[in-house]
């Protein structure tokens, strides 16, 4: 295989990469987009690594979003690592030598990622990329913990949501404002969150622009009992969380009701579907929600070594948009 540079992208990188992009079936992405995904973050910049050629192309690239994650009563910097993307003619060599790009990639990532200041690495990849990660371990890198979850769905048209939801009202949300910071720091205590993201009101903006945003509130006061992000495309909760677990049920079937009353969303949409985590577990049994085959992948590492049984996956609030 050809030898490539791997190192942190550069602005000069940005037409190699955006033509990578577009030719590796990614779409059409423009420099706006580009800065507003992966520049103009809450965390700053993504950390982005890309592998160059002799003529100083860029054939592959990966990018980790920064975000950051609660352990315990400590905050640290974390990185949620996104599929690679690389050129064709690459995509089907032996992922177990050490000069494929993927591990490259990874490799270099890793090293910067610990002279920055990153204390966690995670990923919710797809479920076939799992042995991507065990391989990893094969070069060097410390032992990825991983964890499955299965998935279950529940109709739009069943209506033991209605009942549920109790005095619970979902809407759209105008603004992830200051309430949502209360949220967060009420729900970490609660719950509590042993380790998850930090879920503020900057964070939120930022990752749940192009989804179903709702707010839940209390029909009598109006109080903000939590929210949820749901994706357009696909009906999947993204996002989730209540002052209290016990709110999580009510939430849930409050979004529910919403969208199965939304003719914009049920011309699209059949179906709501959650990722199996234990915390939201008494909500899918409570529901009714159906078993579906299909399994979501999670992944972390540390640079930490100090970190790593604090970040165990059963520690994790964990949701598919984090």
């Amino acid at each position: 295989m050809e030898a490539f540079e791997y190192r942190l992208f550069q602005e000069q990188d940005l037409p190699s990469l955006l033509r990578l992009w577009e030719e590796a079936g990614w779409g059409v992405l423009t420099e706006k987009q580009w800065r507003a995904w992966f520049v103009d973050t809450p965390q700053g910049p993504a950390l982005i690594v890309v592998a160059v050629n002799a003529a100083g192309e860029v054939v592959a690239q990966e990018v980790f979003m920064p975000s950051r994650i609660r352990i315990g009563d400590k905050v640290v910097r974390a990185l949620r690592v996104s599929a690679p993307i690389l050129r064709e003619n690459l995509r089907g060599e032996s992922l177990r030598r050490r000069d494929h790009p993927v591990i490259g990639l990874y490799l270099a990532a890793a090293e910067a990622a610990a002279e920055l200041g990153f204390s966690v690495v995670y990923s919710l990849p797809e479920y076939g990329w799992l042995p991507v990660f065990r391989i990893l371990e094969r070069f060097g890198v410390p032992r990825f913990a991983k964890a499955t979850y299965g998935c279950a769905t529940l109709r739009l048209d069943d209506v033991r949501s209605s009942t549920a939801k109790g005095p619970l009202v979902a809407r759209p949300i105008s603004e992830f404002g200051a309430e949502y910071d209360q949220l967060w720091a009420c729900a970490s205590e609660s719950f509590p969150i042993g380790c998850g993201v930090v879920r503020d009101s900057g964070w939120l903006s930022f990752r749940n622009g192009g989804r179903i945003a709702l707010e839940v509130r209390h029909e009598r006061d109006g109080s903000l009992v939590g929210y949820t992000a749901t994706k357009k495309q696909s009906g999947l909760l993204a996002d989730v969380l209540a002052r209290h677990p016990e709110d999580l049920t009510g939430v849930i079937a409050a979004t529910h009701s919403w969208m199965a009353n939304c003719d914009e969303v049920t011309r699209s949409l059949t179906h709501l579907k959650v990722m199996k985590t234990t915390a939201l577990e008494a909500a899918i049994n409570k529901l009714g929600f159906d078993e579906e085959d299909f399994k979501f992948a999670f992944t972390c590492n540390t640079f930490d070594p100090s970190l790593t049984m604090e970040i165990a996956p059963e520690r994790w609030y964990l949701m598919p948009g984090d």
